[in-house]
């Protein structure tokens, strides 16, 4: 597999779809990106809309510049466990490779920002634990 396969938009839209409960309480314009750290000249995003999430693969303009909330950077080593649970048990496998430092996952707004725009589940899912008064 080369180092730059991202998963496929497909299969991307598809894990967003089975796990709808992280998705549909973000605000609209909501963005989470994801790269493979060796080559990130694309990136696989995740927006939502009004009528859902929507999937895009987009280049990747660099951290500040990339209009995202989110950004997962996977490691080679996780890319080929992420590729095929695309359609499957992502959210279990993202959360594995952010506990063992193969995905890492850069939080580029305030967490306070992030909960006020409907992220608590998702981060949830992705093992971040939220406990005490953020303000």
């Amino acid at each position: 597999m080369s180092t730059a396969a991202l998963p496929d938009p497909q299969g991307w839209r598809a894990a967003a779809a089975a796990r709808v409960e992280l998705f549909q309480t973000l605000d609209a314009g909501c963005r989470i990106g994801f790269i493979a750290r060796s080559s990130p000249a694309q990136m696989l995003v995740w927006e939502a809309g009004a009528s859902g999430t929507d999937v895009q693969v987009a280049p990747f303009p660099g951290y500040g510049n990339s209009g995202l909330d989110l950004l997962l950077a996977a490691n080679d080593d996780a890319m080929g466990d992420i590729v095929e649970a695309a359609r499957g048990p992502l959210f279990d496998v993202l959360r594995a490779g952010i506990r063992s430092g193969s995905v890492v996952c850069y939080m580029l707004r305030r967490r306070c920002d992030l909960e006020a725009r409907g992220y608590e589940e998702l981060l949830e899912a992705l093992g971040f634990a939220f406990m005490g008064a953020c303000r």
